[in-house]
């Protein structure tokens, strides 16, 4: 390789890590700044309410989309024309979740809410796996400027349930994304031999950690109520933001570790930010807090406790770009289960003991069990 050639894959490198790095700093900044602006006209219980709601639909919305991300960036990556196929198999799987919602929930925007997801999310992976990483980000910030344009608007007519309907509506303008990658590739059930237990894998994987995500606020306000929630939402969501360096990182190393580029250095500079985060995150937060949400005083300890996990929940992401690339899924699913058990049982006994501080320290728990067996399993 020329000194040229070096010097032009290095520049691809920079160019695509920036392209997703600013796609997800940027689309994910705005949709956790909305919902932390949502805070500041909601109050403790009203965002309590709808982060119990979204919590609902995430879950629903996992149940259907088979896993599909992972499989998608992977076998993509590697040339694999697979995309026909799995989108086919997610559409069926979301109008049969779409319905059954409907009538457990009788609420439109939380029928419809796991097809325009998982059609968004879908294509957004195929784009991953191609590594089109300009257009992955092009679509990204779209939607997200959408669906605050649209949540607020609807807000204004149909308070909460308004921005839930905001929130679902955002993704369809994005629909015709799937048809032009249905016209590249056919549906074929037999490129899917051999690959069936790591889709199997990766599906249960990813049900488990969107559960891991939302099966606090599923519990919380059964046995707490909605303002205990509202207030460890906020502190969820801030922890949401800062993690979404690496969430962006990862975004970005998945497709390489498919094809044996490691990225190392990039790896440890996004643990070396997460650490300035958490001790940012302990001495600012009892300053800014009450200053922007002063009716969110409980979360000042929340957040100074969820910033405990942004190291090990760092850690924990970036041996799930390498194992998930060397195709190690089992790994995952079984850190995953970890960490939903831990939670599940600190909510039961240090939630009951010590409330929403009790909570909060259950979710560093179980992030950091998640991370010490993922590096034992490394």
């Amino acid at each position: 390789m020329t000194k040229f050639d070096k010097y032009k894959e290095y520049f691809m490198q920079v160019r695509n890590l920036t392209a997703v790095g600013v796609a997800n700093l940027a689309s994910n900044g705005i949709s956790g700044l909305f919902w932390i602006y949502l805070a500041t006209i909601l109050g403790t219980e009203g965002y309590g309410e709808l982060g119990y709601m979204l919590a609902i639909m995430g879950t629903i919305a996992s149940v259907s989309a088979f896993g599909t991300g992972n499989t998608l960036i992977v076998y993509v990556s590697k040339g694999e024309k697979i995309q026909a196929t799995i989108f086919f198999i997610i559409l069926i799987s979301t109008t049969i979740i779409g319905i059954i919602s409907y009538f457990l929930f009788q609420n439109l925007a939380i029928a419809v809410y796991p097809l325009a997801s998982v059609i968004f999310a879908s294509v957004l992976f195929d784009m991953l796996g191609r590594k089109s990483f300009v257009n992955y980000g092009k679509y990204m910030i779209s939607q997200r400027i959408i669906m605050v344009s649209l949540a607020l608007f609807l807000y204004q007519e149909y308070q909460i349930n308004g921005i839930v309907l905001g929130y679902t509506l955002s993704f369809l303008p994005f629909s015709f994304l799937m048809y032009r990658s249905f016209k590249e590739s056919k549906i074929d059930f037999s490129v899917l031999k051999g690959k069936t237990f790591f889709i199997l894998n990766n599906y249960a994987t990813h049900i488990l950690k969107i559960i891991f995500v939302n099966v606090d606020k599923l519990l919380i306000v059964p046995l707490f109520g909605t303002i205990v929630l509202g207030s460890y939402q906020l502190g969820f969501q801030i922890f949401a933001i800062a993690m979404l360096l690496p969430n962006s990182v990862l975004a970005y190393t998945l497709p390489h570790d498919a094809t044996g580029i490691k990225n190392l250095k990039l790896k440890k500079y996004t643990i070396f930010i997460s650490s300035i985060i958490t001790v940012l995150a302990i001495f600012a937060s009892p300053t800014i807090i009450p200053m922007i949400f002063p009716d969110f005083e409980e979360s000042i300890i929340v957040i100074q406790i969820m910033s405990l996990a942004f190291i090990p929940a760092s850690l924990s992401i970036s041996y799930t770009s390498e194992l998930l690339g060397a195709g190690r899924s089992k790994i995952i699913l079984i850190s995953t289960s970890i960490g939903i058990i831990i939670i599940i049982l600190g909510i039961f006994t240090l939630g009951k003991d010590y409330g929403l501080y009790g909570i909060s320290a259950s979710f560093v728990m179980a992030k950091t069990a998640e991370f010490v067996f993922l590096h034992i399993k490394k």
